[in-house]
C-alpha cells in the first residue's frame, strides 16, 4: 500500500452557516490547506470538487456526486479534506462513504485538522466520536434555530419564503405582511363562492376554467411547474384557504414540519400545534365570513357515493342523525328512468353506523326519504315564523349586516389611503419640475425621477380601481339578505344551507321514522 501512487481529488465545502464565521472556514482557505498537504506529502493532485453554500445535512450534492463518480471510475484514490464536517455532517452517511464505501473502492481518506488518515488506522479511533460530533452541532444549530423563529412566529412576525396566498412580503420588513390586492380578491371570491352554496369541488372547478392563477402560479413558485396538472385548482388548495384564520388577521404559522433536522419532507402539523398570533396582520375576510364558513364546513357530512355529486347540495347535508346510535344519516341518489322527465333521482338514506357495521347489529336502517324530510323541515319552519315572527327576534339568530358594513368602510379606508397617496406623488412630480426649470437638477435626473413616481402614480391608480370595484360588488349585496331568505322559505322558494345552518341544530330521526327537529332559537 506504501508504494501506491496517490491521484488526490481535494473536497470543499462551504454552508451558509459556515460563511458567518468569516475568512477561517472559506472555499480559498480550504483550498490554500489542501493544496500545501499535498505538496508537503508529495501527493499528485489530480481534481478540485466544490460546495458552495450546500449543507452538510445532505450528501446530494454537485460536487460531492462528482467526486464520488471519479472513485468509482478510478480517477482519484485519494480524497483530502479540510476536517470530517466538510465531507458531512449525517454520521450514518459519514459512516457509510468512510468505513464502506472508500474501503471498498480503495479510496484513502485524510480530515488535515482532525488528524484522521485511513492509511493509519490507529489515527481512525476518534472516527466515529467526531461523526457522531458533527451531526450533534447540525442538531443543536438546528434547535436553535426553531426556538428562535418559534419566538418570532408567537411575537405576530412572518417567517417562511413564501407570504401566504393572499398577501406579499413587506418591502421594508420581509416579517410583516400586507395585502396583495390581485391575490385577495381571489380569496374573497373562494369565501364568497362556499357562503353562497357552491362546493370546494365547484369552486375548483370555476377557478380552473376560468384560468385563475393557483398560489404557486401568483408567488412564482418553482413547485408543479413540470407537473402536468400545473394551473388546476386542487380541493386541498381551497381548503386550505378557506380554513385558514391568517384571512382574518390571526397570522397562523407551523401548519406543516419537517419530519426532522435531516429531512427536508414536511408533513402536516396537528391544527393545536399551529403557532397563531391574533390581529397582527391586516384582515382579508371578516370574521362573521369565516365563522359562517366554519359552520359550513362541520356540516359537511350526510355525503353518498353514488348520484352524480346530488347528495352533495342537499339542503339539509350534515344536520341529520340517527336518534338511537346519534351516527350522521348517510344519502345516496338512485337514478330512475321515467316516461313523463326523464332521468330523475330519487334519494334514500341511512344509518351509516348501521352501514359500516351490518354484521355486528350495532343500529338498525333507519331508511328514509330525503324528500319528505326536506318538505317537513320547510314547512315547520314556515308554520313557526308565522307564529313566532313577532316575538322572536330572528335577527338575533342569523348574522346581522354589520359584516358588511364593515368590509366597505375597510376598502373606503384604504381607497382615501390611495388618494392621499396619489395626491402626494403629484406634488412630487410638480416639485421636480420646478426644481427642474430652476435647473437645480440635470434633465437626465429629472427623467428618472419623473419615470419612478409615474410608475409609482399608475400602481396606486390600479390599485384604487381594484378597491372601487370590490366596493361595487359589496355595494350590490343586499344588507336585508337573511331576511329575503326568511320570505323565501315563507314562499317555499330556494333556501341556502347557511341559513339552515344558522337556524337548525341538528335533526333527529328514530327507527320508526320520527323527525325530531333541533333549533338554535326559543320556539
Amino acid at each position: 500500500m506504501s508504494d501506491t501512487t496517490y491521484k488526490v481529488g481535494i473536497y470543499l465545502r462551504l454552508s451558509r452557516e459556515d460563511e458567518k464565521k468569516g475568512e477561517s472556514e472559506s472555499i480559498s482557505t480550504q483550498r490554500d490547506l489542501l493544496l500545501n498537504y499535498i505538496k508537503d506529502n508529495n501527493l499528485i493532485f489530480a481534481s478540485e470538487y466544490i460546495d458552495d453554500g450546500v449543507s452538510g445535512t445532505t450528501f446530494d450534492r454537485i460536487g460531492f456526486n462528482r467526486m464520488i463518480k471519479d472513485c468509482k471510475d478510478k480517477r482519484i484514490n485519494m480524497v483530502i479534506t479540510k476536517d470530517t464536517s466538510r465531507l458531512g455532517r449525517d454520521h450514518i452517511e459519514f459512516g457509510y462513504y468512510v468505513e464502506k464505501f472508500f474501503p471498498e473502492h480503495n479510496i484513502r481518506y485524510v480530515a488535515v485538522n482532525d488528524g484522521i488518515d485511513t492509511f493509519n488506522s490507529s489515527s481512525n479511533d476518534l472516527l466515529i466520536f467526531k461523526s457522531a460530533f458533527n451531526d450533534l452541532y447540525v442538531k443543536d444549530i438546528s434547535n436553535k434555530l426553531r426556538s428562535s423563529l418559534y419566538i418570532k412566529k408567537k411575537n405576530g412576525l412572518f417567517v417562511g419564503c413564501y407570504a401566504p396566498f393572499g398577501y406579499k412580503k413587506s418591502i421594508n420588513d420581509k416579517h410583516k405582511l400586507e395585502i396583495d390586492l390581485e391575490e385577495a380578491f381571489v380569496v374573497k371570491r373562494i369565501f364568497n363562492m362556499f357562503i353562497n352554496g357552491n362546493s370546494v369541488s365547484k369552486i375548483c372547478d370555476i377557478l380552473t376554467k376560468e384560468n385563475i392563477k393557483t398560489p404557486s402560479m401568483f408567488k412564482n413558485m418553482n413547485m408543479g411547474c413540470k407537473n402536468t396538472f400545473k394551473g388546476i385548482w386542487s380541493s386541498r388548495t381551497v381548503n386550505s384557504i378557506l380554513k385558514n384564520q391568517t384571512y382574518i388577521g390571526n397570522l397562523t404559522q407551523c401548519r406543516q414540519k419537517k419530519v426532522n433536522y435531516k429531512s427536508k419532507k414536511r408533513i402536516n402539523n396537528k391544527e393545536d400545534d399551529y403557532v397563531i398570533a391574533e390581529n397582527s396582520v391586516e384582515p382579508i375576510i371578516d370574521k362573521d365570513t369565516f365563522d359562517n364558513v366554519q359552520l359550513l364546513f362541520c356540516s359537511n357530512k350526510n355525503r353518498g357515493k353514488h348520484g352524480n355529486g346530488i347528495t352533495d347540495r342537499l339542503l339539509l347535508r350534515g344536520l341529520i342523525y340517527c336518534s338511537e346510535c346519534h351516527h350522521t344519516i348517510g344519502f345516496r341518489a338512485v337514478s330512475q328512468q321515467t316516461q313523463k322527465n326523464g332521468l330523475v333521482y330519487r334519494i334514500y338514506g341511512n344509518c351509516n353506523y348501521w352501514q359500516k357495521r351490518k354484521k355486528q347489529n350495532v343500529c338498525t336502517p333507519h331508511s328514509v326519504n330525503y324528500k319528505k324530510i326536506e318538505e317537513l323541515v320547510l314547512n315547520n319552519l314556515k308554520r313557526l315564523f308565522k307564529i313566532n315572527l313577532n316575538i322572536c327576534d330572528i335577527q338575533k339568530v342569523i348574522f346581522k349586516s354589520k359584516s358588511l358594513n364593515s368590509k366597505r368602510n375597510n376598502i373606503i379606508n384604504n381607497i382615501n389611503v390611495i388618494d392621499k397617496s396619489i395626491e402626494n406623488n403629484n406634488r412630487k412630480i410638480e416639485a421636480c419640475y420646478n426644481d427642474r426649470l430652476d435647473g437645480i437638477i440635470s434633465l437626465d435626473i429629472y427623467k428618472k425621477a419623473f419615470d419612478s413616481i409615474n410608475y409609482e402614480l399608475e400602481r396606486l391608480n390600479n390599485e384604487k380601481e381594484k378597491y372601487n370595484n370590490l366596493l361595487n360588488l359589496i355595494n350590490e349585496e343586499d344588507n336585508n339578505y337573511y331576511l329575503k331568505q326568511i320570505k323565501d322559505i315563507f314562499n317555499m322558494k330556494s333556501v341556502s344551507r347557511l341559513l339552515i345552518s344558522l337556524l337548525i341544530d341538528k335533526i333527529e330521526i328514530d327507527e320508526n321514522k320520527k323527525i325530531s327537529i333541533y333549533y338554535k332559537f326559543n320556539v
